[in-house]
């Protein structure tokens, strides 16, 4: 029965993605204190690309123009136009098309004077009717932005599924607004369900993608649906002096080891002044439901974890395993009250998976619970909070870290 509604509400999807635009969703590609990509399916080839916006109460519209091209696989046109010049930390008006009602946005401070927050999680769609639900949850936390990371649509980069981003996309859309209307930006990692390949585990570089073209094809929606962290398929991006999002790929299209963790060392080395520094990852290096021996994991654990500790990093954000999962601080490969949380599973609208490692059966879980959730985490310049909260709003678990910078 959930199969059938699953493919009615994809039917509905692509069906509705006809009928002119629909909710437009929110990324950034550079800058978030003073860019704003905004992006929305249509069905019309005829109609331009533009977005018409204007400052909060101000009375003059302005347009800009982007790009419009076809979603992958789809009837669907994707239409893109990523806005500059804007102020920091303010408040717009916009609206995509011909649209007669204006939407709202908030471009990121140049500076973290209070406190910000934003929304953490991932795997992300099997269940529609879960997936929407959390959307909307996530979005009643007022959050500047939203990262998932990894496992979104589903699609597993194969054409059939491509409606799969239809509906995924919509939800983005219509749910994760805030009360007062304002749409909240999305930033993304990539996960093995991004990718169209025969198993999950990759480790021979050999048997990656050689070039940018090769790996879109691998991941159509992926790189059609979010410009960054763009044609890698990992990257970093900076809010101010205070705020660094490492998004990284975890042997989907490029391999852990080799020019990734080259660069991965070096974006960590040049940012040893910024007092939050985030990687987010799909594949976790301590997992709460598979093997930690598993190739990828000892990956991890091998090239990454040591530039996350040389570079003082004490919080890193895991996926994969669809369950809840905090970690003890581990530095060195065991606890150590100075060492990095591992903050997981991905159970974003995923069923949780009921084989999990419970506290005591493994030295680094200390809290583990088949249950949806979401991380809400608050920044304030020597501070960090972190509310995990399952699906029904019920406070899970809270971590609590001092900045040391």
């Amino acid at each position: 029965m959930k199969r059938l509604a699953a493919l009615f509400l994809c039917f509905v999807s692509t069906a509705l993605a006809g009928e002119g635009a629909q909710a437009p969703w929110l990324t950034w590609q550079r800058d978030p204190t003073t860019t704003m990509t905004v992006s929305w399916l249509a069905d019309d080839a005829g109609a331009p690309a533009t977005v018409h916006w204007r400052k909060a109460g101000g009375s003059e519209w302005r347009t800009a123009a982007g790009v419009s091209v076809p979603f992958p696989h789809t009837r669907a046109l994707m239409q893109r136009v990523e806005l500059t010049g804007l102020d920091p930390g303010a408040l717009y008006e916009f609206r995509v098309g011909d649209e007669a009602a204006p939407r709202r946005f908030r471009t990121l401070p140049a500076r973290l004077a209070e406190p910000l927050t934003f929304v953490e999680g991932g795997d992300v769609y099997q269940d529609a009717t879960t997936m929407d639900r959390v959307n909307k949850l996530a979005a009643s936390f007022d959050p500047a932005f939203v990262v998932m990371g990894g496992d979104l649509a589903y699609d597993n980069g194969l054409p059939a599924n491509a409606p799969r981003w239809e509906r995924f996309l919509r939800s983005i859309g219509d749910n994760l607004v805030t009360a007062d209307g304002r749409h909240i930006p999305v930033l993304v990692a990539i996960g093995n369900h991004e990718v169209r390949r025969g198993g999950q585990t990759v480790i021979d570089p050999a048997a990656m993608p050689a070039d940018a073209a090769a790996r879109t094809e691998l991941a159509p929606g992926f790189f059609a649906a979010f410009p960054f962290p763009g044609e890698r398929a990992y990257g970093v991006l900076d809010a101010g002096d205070y705020l660094s999002l490492l998004m990284l790929d975890t042997n989907h299209l490029n391999s852990v080891g080799g020019e990734q963790t080259l660069w991965l060392g070096k974006q960590l080395a040049s940012r040893g002044e910024v007092p939050h520094v985030f990687p987010v990852y799909h594949v976790p290096a301590y997992p709460s439901v598979r093997n930690p021996n598993d190739p990828v994991n000892i990956e991890i654990r091998k090239h990454w974890l040591p530039l996350f500790e040389k570079a003082g990093v004490k919080l890193a954000f895991e996926h994969h395993d669809h369950a809840f999962k905090v970690t003890y601080p581990i530095k060195d490969g065991r606890r150590d009250p100075d060492g990095i949380v591992f903050l997981g599973d991905g159970a974003w609208g995923v069923p949780p998976r009921a084989d999990i490692r419970k506290p005591g059966e493994v030295w680094y879980i200390e809290q583990s619970q088949a249950v949806n959730h979401v991380h809400v985490v608050t920044i304030a310049p020597a501070e960090r909070t972190v509310r995990s909260i399952d699906d029904t709003g019920r406070e899970i678990h809270v971590l609590q870290q001092t900045v040391k910078k």
